[in-house]
Protein backbone atom coordinates (compact mmCIF):
# COMPACT_ATOMS: atom_id res chain seq x y z
CA UNK A 1 0.00 0.00 0.00
CA UNK A 2 2.72 2.41 0.94
CA UNK A 3 4.12 2.61 -2.17
CA UNK A 4 1.16 2.00 -4.53
CA UNK A 5 -0.27 5.81 -2.81
CA UNK A 6 2.85 7.52 -2.93
CA UNK A 7 3.46 6.92 -6.79
CA UNK A 8 -0.28 7.62 -7.45
CA UNK A 9 -0.37 11.16 -5.42
CA UNK A 10 0.10 14.54 -5.60
CA UNK A 11 0.77 16.57 -2.56
CA UNK A 12 -0.82 20.04 -1.89
CA UNK A 13 0.07 20.77 1.51
CA UNK A 14 3.82 20.67 2.54
CA UNK A 15 4.49 17.31 4.06
CA UNK A 16 8.47 17.36 5.10
CA UNK A 17 8.89 16.16 8.75
CA UNK A 18 9.39 18.70 10.87
CA UNK A 19 10.53 16.66 13.99
CA UNK A 20 7.90 17.98 16.13
CA UNK A 21 5.32 16.10 18.08
CA UNK A 22 4.02 13.13 16.19
CA UNK A 23 0.29 13.38 14.96
CA UNK A 24 -1.25 10.49 13.60
CA UNK A 25 -4.29 11.75 11.75
CA UNK A 26 -6.72 8.52 11.05
CA UNK A 27 -9.40 7.65 9.43
CA UNK A 28 -11.52 4.58 11.04
CA UNK A 29 -11.91 3.20 6.88
CA UNK A 30 -9.44 2.18 3.94
CA UNK A 31 -6.87 4.38 2.31
CA UNK A 32 -9.66 4.96 -0.31
CA UNK A 33 -12.45 6.01 1.53
CA UNK A 34 -10.70 8.38 3.85
CA UNK A 35 -9.00 10.06 1.39
CA UNK A 36 -12.10 11.11 -0.37
CA UNK A 37 -13.72 12.56 2.42
CA UNK A 38 -13.37 16.33 2.35
CA UNK A 39 -13.65 16.87 6.21
CA UNK A 40 -10.57 14.14 6.76
CA UNK A 41 -8.30 16.14 4.61
CA UNK A 42 -9.42 19.48 5.80
CA UNK A 43 -8.10 18.41 9.55
CA UNK A 44 -4.82 16.57 7.62
CA UNK A 45 -3.65 19.83 5.89
CA UNK A 46 -3.96 21.86 9.21
CA UNK A 47 -1.16 19.76 10.78
CA UNK A 48 0.89 19.48 7.74
CA UNK A 49 1.21 22.99 7.26
CA UNK A 50 1.96 23.74 11.17
CA UNK A 51 5.34 23.37 11.43
CA UNK A 52 4.86 22.84 15.21
CA UNK A 53 4.03 18.68 14.14
CA UNK A 54 5.00 15.94 11.99
CA UNK A 55 1.54 14.56 10.97
CA UNK A 56 1.31 10.86 9.48
CA UNK A 57 -1.88 9.45 7.23
CA UNK A 58 -3.30 6.12 8.99
CA UNK A 59 -5.84 4.18 7.77
CA UNK A 60 -8.30 1.31 8.46
CA UNK A 61 -8.32 -1.43 5.88
CA UNK A 62 -10.36 -4.06 8.00
CA UNK A 63 -7.66 -5.89 9.93
CA UNK A 64 -4.62 -4.13 10.08
CA UNK A 65 -3.70 -0.41 9.93
CA UNK A 66 -1.57 1.18 7.06
CA UNK A 67 0.53 3.89 7.42
CA UNK A 68 1.11 5.94 3.51
CA UNK A 69 3.92 8.34 5.42
CA UNK A 70 5.59 5.79 7.44
CA UNK A 71 4.93 4.46 11.05
CA UNK A 72 4.55 1.06 12.64
CA UNK A 73 2.05 1.66 15.81
CA UNK A 74 0.17 4.31 17.02
CA UNK A 75 1.89 3.95 20.59
CA UNK A 76 4.44 5.77 18.33
CA UNK A 77 2.47 9.38 18.30
CA UNK A 78 2.34 11.95 21.17
CA UNK A 79 -1.94 12.26 20.03
CA UNK A 80 -3.93 10.66 17.70
CA UNK A 81 -6.55 12.64 15.66
CA UNK A 82 -9.75 10.48 14.22
CA UNK A 83 -11.92 11.77 11.69
CA UNK A 84 -15.44 9.51 12.16
CA UNK A 85 -18.08 10.74 9.30
CA UNK A 86 -19.98 7.88 9.23
CA UNK A 87 -21.77 5.94 12.35
CA UNK A 88 -20.77 2.40 10.68
CA UNK A 89 -16.95 3.00 11.15
CA UNK A 90 -17.54 3.39 14.73
CA UNK A 91 -17.17 -0.65 14.52
CA UNK A 92 -13.66 -0.41 13.40
CA UNK A 93 -12.80 1.99 16.15
CA UNK A 94 -12.16 -1.05 19.15
CA UNK A 95 -9.97 -3.27 16.77
CA UNK A 96 -8.02 -0.29 15.18
CA UNK A 97 -6.98 0.97 18.35
CA UNK A 98 -6.12 -2.62 19.79
CA UNK A 99 -3.79 -2.89 16.79
CA UNK A 100 -2.08 0.43 17.00
CA UNK A 101 -1.32 -0.83 20.49
CA UNK A 102 -3.16 2.06 22.20
CA UNK A 103 -5.64 -0.51 24.07
CA UNK A 104 -2.91 -2.03 25.76
CA UNK A 105 -1.42 1.10 27.30
CA UNK A 106 -3.03 2.42 30.62
CA UNK A 107 -4.36 6.23 29.97
CA UNK A 108 -0.99 8.13 31.48
CA UNK A 109 1.16 6.03 28.74
CA UNK A 110 -0.79 6.12 25.49
CA UNK A 111 -1.21 9.39 22.76
CA UNK A 112 -3.76 11.64 23.34
CA UNK A 113 -7.21 10.50 21.44
CA UNK A 114 -8.75 12.88 20.04
CA UNK A 115 -11.73 12.53 17.30
CA UNK A 116 -14.83 15.13 15.39
CA UNK A 117 -16.42 14.23 12.50
CA UNK A 118 -20.28 14.94 11.57
CA UNK A 119 -21.29 10.95 13.31
CA UNK A 120 -19.82 12.31 16.38
CA UNK A 121 -21.76 15.49 15.93
CA UNK A 122 -24.72 14.00 15.36
CA UNK A 123 -24.44 12.10 18.84
CA UNK A 124 -20.82 11.22 20.17
CA UNK A 125 -22.76 9.05 22.96
CA UNK A 126 -22.27 5.54 21.38
CA UNK A 127 -18.46 5.93 21.33
CA UNK A 128 -17.64 8.52 23.39
CA UNK A 129 -15.94 6.27 25.90
CA UNK A 130 -12.93 5.68 23.79
CA UNK A 131 -11.76 9.18 23.62
CA UNK A 132 -10.19 11.69 25.44
CA UNK A 133 -11.71 14.16 23.87
CA UNK A 134 -14.31 15.05 21.10
CA UNK A 135 -15.19 17.72 19.51
CA UNK A 136 -18.63 18.81 17.90
CA UNK A 137 -19.48 21.21 14.86
CA UNK A 138 -16.84 22.93 12.32
CA UNK A 139 -13.45 21.65 12.58
CA UNK A 140 -11.97 25.03 11.30
CA UNK A 141 -13.03 26.70 14.48
CA UNK A 142 -11.37 24.32 16.64
CA UNK A 143 -8.24 23.55 15.07
CA UNK A 144 -5.98 26.75 16.28
CA UNK A 145 -6.97 25.93 19.82
CA UNK A 146 -6.48 22.55 19.91
CA UNK A 147 -3.23 22.69 17.80
CA UNK A 148 -1.91 25.36 20.49
CA UNK A 149 -2.88 22.94 23.13
CA UNK A 150 -1.56 20.06 21.60
CA UNK A 151 2.20 21.76 21.27
CA UNK A 152 2.22 23.03 24.54
CA UNK A 153 4.26 21.15 27.45
CA UNK A 154 1.41 20.78 29.44
CA UNK A 155 0.61 17.49 30.89
CA UNK A 156 -2.28 15.19 30.27
CA UNK A 157 -4.54 16.63 32.40
CA UNK A 158 -3.63 20.20 31.57
CA UNK A 159 -4.19 19.44 27.44
CA UNK A 160 -7.50 18.33 28.69
CA UNK A 161 -8.39 21.47 30.86
CA UNK A 162 -6.99 23.17 27.70
CA UNK A 163 -8.99 21.51 25.41
CA UNK A 164 -11.96 21.76 27.91
CA UNK A 165 -11.94 25.66 26.90
CA UNK A 166 -12.38 25.65 22.97
CA UNK A 167 -15.45 25.99 21.39
CA UNK A 168 -17.50 22.38 20.95
CA UNK A 169 -15.19 20.74 23.08
CA UNK A 170 -16.38 17.37 25.14
CA UNK A 171 -14.05 15.50 27.26
CA UNK A 172 -16.32 12.15 27.94
CA UNK A 173 -14.06 11.05 30.81
CA UNK A 174 -15.10 13.73 33.06
CA UNK A 175 -18.57 13.00 32.94
CA UNK A 176 -20.47 10.00 33.82
CA UNK A 177 -23.47 7.83 32.16
CA UNK A 178 -26.28 7.86 34.82
CA UNK A 179 -30.44 7.28 33.96
CA UNK A 180 -32.13 10.65 34.52
CA UNK A 181 -36.04 10.51 36.01
CA UNK A 182 -38.07 9.61 33.40
CA UNK A 183 -35.59 7.93 31.12
CA UNK A 184 -33.78 4.56 30.63
CA UNK A 185 -31.20 5.54 28.62
CA UNK A 186 -27.89 6.20 29.92
CA UNK A 187 -27.22 10.23 29.87
CA UNK A 188 -23.82 12.49 30.52
CA UNK A 189 -23.67 14.09 33.29
CA UNK A 190 -20.50 16.19 34.69
CA UNK A 191 -19.53 14.64 38.65
CA UNK A 192 -21.88 17.56 40.21
CA UNK A 193 -24.77 16.32 38.84
CA UNK A 194 -27.80 18.02 36.75
CA UNK A 195 -27.87 18.29 32.91
CA UNK A 196 -24.97 20.40 30.92
CA UNK A 197 -24.69 21.45 27.71
CA UNK A 198 -22.23 21.65 24.56
CA UNK A 199 -22.76 24.35 21.53
CA UNK A 200 -21.15 22.47 18.38
CA UNK A 201 -18.47 24.97 17.04
CA UNK A 202 -19.80 26.85 13.78
CA UNK A 203 -17.72 28.60 10.76
CA UNK A 204 -19.23 31.70 9.39
CA UNK A 205 -17.70 32.26 6.23
CA UNK A 206 -16.45 29.79 3.84
CA UNK A 207 -14.52 32.43 2.34
CA UNK A 208 -10.95 32.78 4.07
CA UNK A 209 -9.72 29.26 4.38
CA UNK A 210 -12.31 27.02 2.22
CA UNK A 211 -12.34 23.44 2.64
CA UNK A 212 -9.77 21.31 0.05
CA UNK A 213 -7.33 18.54 -0.60
CA UNK A 214 -3.68 18.90 1.37
CA UNK A 215 -3.13 15.27 -0.79
CA UNK A 216 -4.93 14.08 -3.87
CA UNK A 217 -4.61 10.41 -5.26
CA UNK A 218 -5.97 8.80 -8.24
CA UNK A 219 -6.03 5.85 -5.35
CA UNK A 220 -9.23 7.50 -3.97
CA UNK A 221 -13.12 7.10 -4.81
CA UNK A 222 -12.99 10.45 -6.65
CA UNK A 223 -8.65 9.86 -7.57
CA UNK A 224 -9.95 12.26 -10.76
CA UNK A 225 -11.25 15.37 -9.12
CA UNK A 226 -10.07 18.19 -7.04
CA UNK A 227 -12.84 18.16 -4.42
CA UNK A 228 -13.84 21.93 -3.15
CA UNK A 229 -16.28 22.93 -0.38
CA UNK A 230 -18.55 25.37 -2.14
CA UNK A 231 -21.64 25.36 0.51
CA UNK A 232 -21.93 24.43 4.41
CA UNK A 233 -25.18 23.78 5.84
CA UNK A 234 -28.70 23.37 3.97
CA UNK A 235 -32.45 24.80 4.32
CA UNK A 236 -34.44 22.57 2.15
CA UNK A 237 -35.88 21.58 5.34
CA UNK A 238 -35.72 17.57 4.56
CA UNK A 239 -37.33 16.51 8.13
CA UNK A 240 -35.31 12.83 8.20
CA UNK A 241 -32.13 14.52 6.84
CA UNK A 242 -29.07 14.50 9.98
CA UNK A 243 -26.67 16.31 7.74
CA UNK A 244 -29.34 19.47 7.68
CA UNK A 245 -29.75 19.27 11.36
CA UNK A 246 -26.71 19.63 12.31
CA UNK A 247 -24.07 21.39 9.58
CA UNK A 248 -25.82 24.80 10.87
CA UNK A 249 -27.12 27.42 8.53
CA UNK A 250 -26.20 27.61 4.98
CA UNK A 251 -22.96 29.33 3.97
CA UNK A 252 -21.74 29.58 0.63
CA UNK A 253 -18.29 30.06 -0.92
CA UNK A 254 -18.24 33.46 -2.90
CA UNK A 255 -17.72 33.69 -6.47
CA UNK A 256 -13.75 35.18 -5.86
CA UNK A 257 -13.04 32.80 -3.31
CA UNK A 258 -14.10 30.02 -5.92
CA UNK A 259 -12.07 31.58 -8.48
CA UNK A 260 -8.95 31.51 -6.56
CA UNK A 261 -9.33 28.00 -5.12
CA UNK A 262 -10.45 26.27 -8.84
CA UNK A 263 -7.33 28.13 -10.25
CA UNK A 264 -5.41 25.77 -7.82
CA UNK A 265 -7.04 22.91 -8.24
CA UNK A 266 -7.14 22.95 -12.55
CA UNK A 267 -3.70 22.77 -11.80
CA UNK A 268 -4.10 18.87 -10.72
CA UNK A 269 -7.39 18.14 -12.36
CA UNK A 270 -9.12 18.71 -15.21
CA UNK A 271 -12.03 18.49 -13.40
CA UNK A 272 -13.19 20.19 -9.93
CA UNK A 273 -15.49 17.88 -7.36
CA UNK A 274 -18.28 20.43 -5.99
CA UNK A 275 -19.03 19.51 -2.72
CA UNK A 276 -21.64 20.69 -0.17
CA UNK A 277 -24.58 19.67 1.39
CA UNK A 278 -26.67 22.51 -0.70
CA UNK A 279 -24.50 22.80 -3.68
CA UNK A 280 -27.85 23.26 -6.00
CA UNK A 281 -28.83 26.22 -3.97
CA UNK A 282 -25.53 27.84 -4.54
CA UNK A 283 -26.37 31.17 -5.61
CA UNK A 284 -23.51 31.18 -8.84
CA UNK A 285 -23.69 27.44 -9.42
CA UNK A 286 -24.24 27.77 -13.13
CA UNK A 287 -21.72 31.23 -13.21
CA UNK A 288 -19.05 28.21 -11.72
CA UNK A 289 -20.34 26.11 -14.06
CA UNK A 290 -19.47 27.93 -16.97
CA UNK A 291 -16.29 29.86 -15.33
CA UNK A 292 -14.72 26.40 -15.21
CA UNK A 293 -16.01 25.30 -18.84
CA UNK A 294 -14.12 28.22 -19.92
CA UNK A 295 -11.02 27.65 -18.06
CA UNK A 296 -10.72 24.06 -20.00
CA UNK A 297 -11.87 22.39 -17.31
CA UNK A 298 -15.32 20.05 -15.84
CA UNK A 299 -17.28 20.45 -12.49
CA UNK A 300 -18.57 17.35 -10.98
CA UNK A 301 -21.84 18.26 -8.54
CA UNK A 302 -21.74 16.19 -5.18
CA UNK A 303 -25.68 16.31 -5.00
CA UNK A 304 -28.26 17.83 -7.07
CA UNK A 305 -32.34 18.92 -6.03
CA UNK A 306 -34.89 18.12 -8.69
CA UNK A 307 -36.16 21.22 -8.37
CA UNK A 308 -33.06 22.76 -9.17
CA UNK A 309 -32.21 21.41 -12.60
CA UNK A 310 -32.83 24.40 -15.11
CA UNK A 311 -32.41 23.96 -18.80
CA UNK A 312 -29.06 26.10 -18.56
CA UNK A 313 -27.97 24.00 -16.33
CA UNK A 314 -28.68 20.49 -17.72
CA UNK A 315 -26.71 22.07 -20.78
CA UNK A 316 -23.49 22.91 -18.43
CA UNK A 317 -23.84 19.46 -17.00
CA UNK A 318 -23.67 18.00 -20.53
CA UNK A 319 -20.87 20.20 -21.71
CA UNK A 320 -18.62 18.94 -18.92
CA UNK A 321 -18.89 15.42 -19.57
CA UNK A 322 -21.74 13.86 -17.52
CA UNK A 323 -23.10 10.98 -18.89
CA UNK A 324 -25.39 10.27 -15.20
CA UNK A 325 -27.14 12.52 -12.74
CA UNK A 326 -28.40 11.25 -9.54
CA UNK A 327 -31.43 12.25 -8.21
CA UNK A 328 -33.24 11.79 -4.75
CA UNK A 329 -37.03 11.28 -4.63
CA UNK A 330 -36.75 9.57 -1.76
CA UNK A 331 -40.06 8.45 -1.88
CA UNK A 332 -42.74 6.66 -4.62
CA UNK A 333 -45.79 8.71 -3.52
CA UNK A 334 -46.35 12.70 -3.51
CA UNK A 335 -48.11 12.07 0.01
CA UNK A 336 -45.14 10.72 1.59
CA UNK A 337 -42.47 13.03 0.11
CA UNK A 338 -44.47 16.00 1.24
CA UNK A 339 -44.74 14.32 4.93
CA UNK A 340 -40.73 13.93 5.26
CA UNK A 341 -40.13 17.46 3.63
CA UNK A 342 -39.47 16.70 -0.50
CA UNK A 343 -42.34 18.33 -1.74
CA UNK A 344 -41.95 17.62 -5.29
CA UNK A 345 -44.87 16.00 -7.56
CA UNK A 346 -44.47 13.15 -10.10
CA UNK A 347 -45.45 15.62 -12.76
CA UNK A 348 -42.75 18.08 -11.79
CA UNK A 349 -40.00 15.20 -11.30
CA UNK A 350 -40.98 14.06 -14.82
CA UNK A 351 -40.70 17.56 -16.65
CA UNK A 352 -37.56 18.43 -14.55
CA UNK A 353 -36.00 14.44 -15.85
CA UNK A 354 -37.23 15.73 -19.30
CA UNK A 355 -34.69 18.54 -18.84
CA UNK A 356 -31.60 15.99 -18.33
CA UNK A 357 -32.79 14.05 -21.06
CA UNK A 358 -33.56 16.51 -23.88
CA UNK A 359 -30.24 17.96 -22.95
CA UNK A 360 -28.24 14.85 -23.42
CA UNK A 361 -27.83 13.32 -20.31
CA UNK A 362 -28.50 9.43 -20.85
CA UNK A 363 -28.54 7.74 -17.34
CA UNK A 364 -29.92 8.88 -14.31
CA UNK A 365 -29.74 7.17 -11.00
CA UNK A 366 -32.42 7.70 -8.20
CA UNK A 367 -32.51 6.85 -4.40
CA UNK A 368 -35.25 5.88 -2.98
CA UNK A 369 -36.03 4.79 1.15
CA UNK A 370 -38.14 2.09 2.37
CA UNK A 371 -40.03 2.23 5.82
CA UNK A 372 -39.95 5.74 5.79
CA UNK A 373 -42.43 7.03 8.94
CA UNK A 374 -46.23 6.48 7.46
CA UNK A 375 -44.85 4.63 4.93
CA UNK A 376 -48.09 2.16 3.07
CA UNK A 377 -47.58 -0.36 0.50
CA UNK A 378 -49.16 2.09 -1.99
CA UNK A 379 -46.08 4.27 -1.66
CA UNK A 380 -43.97 1.18 -2.39
CA UNK A 381 -45.41 0.41 -4.99
CA UNK A 382 -45.16 4.35 -6.57
CA UNK A 383 -41.58 3.73 -6.63
CA UNK A 384 -42.27 1.04 -8.98
CA UNK A 385 -44.65 3.18 -11.13
CA UNK A 386 -42.34 6.07 -11.19
CA UNK A 387 -39.23 4.55 -12.54
CA UNK A 388 -41.47 3.46 -14.85
CA UNK A 389 -43.31 6.35 -16.23
CA UNK A 390 -39.36 7.49 -16.03
CA UNK A 391 -38.52 4.84 -18.39
CA UNK A 392 -41.02 5.81 -20.96
CA UNK A 393 -39.55 9.09 -21.27
CA UNK A 394 -35.42 7.62 -21.61
CA UNK A 395 -36.89 5.32 -24.21
CA UNK A 396 -38.53 8.52 -26.14
CA UNK A 397 -35.57 10.80 -25.61
CA UNK A 398 -32.69 7.96 -26.47
CA UNK A 399 -34.62 6.98 -29.38
CA UNK A 400 -33.44 9.70 -31.87
CA UNK A 401 -30.20 8.98 -31.01
CA UNK A 402 -30.31 5.36 -31.57
CA UNK A 403 -29.88 4.22 -27.64
CA UNK A 404 -31.69 4.66 -24.73
CA UNK A 405 -29.73 5.04 -21.41
CA UNK A 406 -30.21 3.53 -18.49
CA UNK A 407 -32.28 4.06 -14.99
CA UNK A 408 -30.07 2.91 -12.08
CA UNK A 409 -32.25 2.67 -8.88
CA UNK A 410 -30.84 2.33 -5.27
CA UNK A 411 -33.17 1.50 -2.78
CA UNK A 412 -32.12 1.75 1.16
CA UNK A 413 -33.76 0.87 4.38
CA UNK A 414 -34.59 4.41 6.18
CA UNK A 415 -32.43 4.76 9.63
CA UNK A 416 -34.26 7.45 12.26
CA UNK A 417 -31.09 9.73 13.13
CA UNK A 418 -30.52 11.82 16.27
CA UNK A 419 -31.74 15.98 15.94
CA UNK A 420 -34.19 14.89 13.26
CA UNK A 421 -37.92 15.43 13.55
CA UNK A 422 -38.00 11.79 13.73
CA UNK A 423 -35.42 10.93 16.14
CA UNK A 424 -38.15 9.41 18.17
CA UNK A 425 -39.66 7.05 15.17
CA UNK A 426 -39.02 3.61 15.86
CA UNK A 427 -36.99 1.85 12.70
CA UNK A 428 -39.68 -0.85 10.83
CA UNK A 429 -38.72 -4.34 11.85
CA UNK A 430 -36.59 -5.96 9.94
CA UNK A 431 -39.43 -8.48 8.23
CA UNK A 432 -40.97 -4.92 6.78
CA UNK A 433 -38.00 -4.02 5.44
CA UNK A 434 -37.18 -7.07 3.50
CA UNK A 435 -40.55 -7.54 1.77
CA UNK A 436 -40.63 -3.98 0.75
CA UNK A 437 -37.22 -4.35 -0.70
CA UNK A 438 -38.30 -7.32 -2.37
CA UNK A 439 -41.46 -5.58 -3.80
CA UNK A 440 -39.24 -3.26 -5.44
CA UNK A 441 -36.84 -5.53 -6.84
CA UNK A 442 -39.60 -7.76 -7.82
CA UNK A 443 -41.38 -4.96 -9.86
CA UNK A 444 -38.77 -3.39 -11.26
CA UNK A 445 -36.44 -6.41 -12.01
CA UNK A 446 -38.03 -7.45 -15.45
CA UNK A 447 -37.95 -4.08 -16.91
CA UNK A 448 -35.42 -3.63 -19.38
CA UNK A 449 -33.06 -0.97 -18.73
CA UNK A 450 -33.18 -0.54 -15.12
CA UNK A 451 -30.67 -1.91 -12.28
CA UNK A 452 -32.29 -1.95 -9.49
CA UNK A 453 -29.63 -1.68 -6.10
CA UNK A 454 -31.21 -2.33 -2.37
CA UNK A 455 -29.32 -1.55 0.89
CA UNK A 456 -29.00 -4.31 3.68
CA UNK A 457 -31.42 -4.93 6.30
CA UNK A 458 -28.93 -5.96 8.53
CA UNK A 459 -26.19 -2.58 7.61
CA UNK A 460 -29.19 -0.67 7.94
CA UNK A 461 -29.78 -2.05 12.26
CA UNK A 462 -26.12 -1.57 12.79
CA UNK A 463 -26.34 2.03 11.67
CA UNK A 464 -29.39 2.81 13.72
CA UNK A 465 -28.02 1.03 16.97
CA UNK A 466 -25.14 2.94 16.26
CA UNK A 467 -26.58 6.12 15.65
CA UNK A 468 -29.16 6.66 17.96
CA UNK A 469 -27.76 4.68 20.99
CA UNK A 470 -26.07 5.74 24.70
CA UNK A 471 -22.94 4.74 26.11
CA UNK A 472 -23.55 1.02 26.66
CA UNK A 473 -23.28 0.49 22.96
CA UNK A 474 -18.98 1.75 23.51
CA UNK A 475 -19.08 -1.24 25.44
CA UNK A 476 -20.16 -3.50 22.75
CA UNK A 477 -18.19 -2.09 20.03
CA UNK A 478 -15.71 -4.78 19.41
CA UNK A 479 -18.50 -8.06 19.33
CA UNK A 480 -20.47 -5.93 16.86
CA UNK A 481 -19.96 -7.50 13.02
CA UNK A 482 -18.99 -4.41 10.72
CA UNK A 483 -20.55 -5.67 7.99
CA UNK A 484 -24.23 -5.22 9.76
CA UNK A 485 -26.11 -7.59 12.51
CA UNK A 486 -29.81 -8.52 12.92
CA UNK A 487 -31.88 -8.13 15.96
CA UNK A 488 -31.75 -11.36 17.33
CA UNK A 489 -27.70 -10.75 17.07
CA UNK A 490 -28.19 -7.52 19.23
CA UNK A 491 -30.40 -8.69 21.99
CA UNK A 492 -27.93 -11.43 23.08
CA UNK A 493 -24.92 -8.59 22.62
CA UNK A 494 -26.62 -5.70 23.95
CA UNK A 495 -30.51 -6.51 26.11
CA UNK A 496 -31.11 -2.67 25.71
CA UNK A 497 -30.80 -3.05 21.48
CA UNK A 498 -34.42 -3.44 21.52
CA UNK A 499 -35.20 -0.18 23.27
CA UNK A 500 -32.67 1.91 21.41
CA UNK A 501 -34.04 0.58 18.50
CA UNK A 502 -37.68 1.03 18.94
CA UNK A 503 -38.55 2.59 22.75
CA UNK A 504 -37.19 6.34 22.17
CA UNK A 505 -41.03 8.07 22.83
CA UNK A 506 -40.15 9.39 25.91
CA UNK A 507 -38.01 10.33 28.33
CA UNK A 508 -34.61 12.55 27.88
CA UNK A 509 -32.19 11.11 24.87
CA UNK A 510 -28.51 10.63 25.05
CA UNK A 511 -27.58 13.47 22.74
CA UNK A 512 -29.99 16.27 23.98
CA UNK A 513 -27.11 18.00 25.75
CA UNK A 514 -25.56 19.36 22.05
CA UNK A 515 -27.10 22.16 21.51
Amino acid sequence: MPARAASTEAWISPHSRSGGRKVAVVYPNNYRVGMSNLGYQTILRAFLEDRRFDARRVFWDGTSLTFPDGGRSLQEFDAVALSVSYQPDMVHLPRLLETGRVLAASKTDRPLLIAGGVALTINPETCAPVFDAVFLGDAEPVLPGLMDNLASSADREGLLDGMGMIAGAYVPGRYQGEEAPGSSFLLPRPAAGGPFTVSPALLGDLNNNPARPAVISTGSEFGNLYPLEVSRGCGAGCLFCAAGAVCGPVRFLGMKSFEKEAERGLHYRRTIGLVGTAVSYHPELERMAGHLLDRGGGFSPSSLRVERITPQLAELLVRSGHRTVSLAPEAGSEDLRSAIGKRITDVQFLQKTDILLKAGVPNLKLYFMVGLPGERESDVDGIVGLVRKLRERVIHWGRPRGKAGTITVSVNPFVPKPRTAFERVPIASETTLAQRLKKVRSGLGPLGGVKVQTGSVRGAYLDALLSLGDRSVADVLDKLPPGGVSMKRLAKVLPKAEQILYGRDTGELPWEFIK
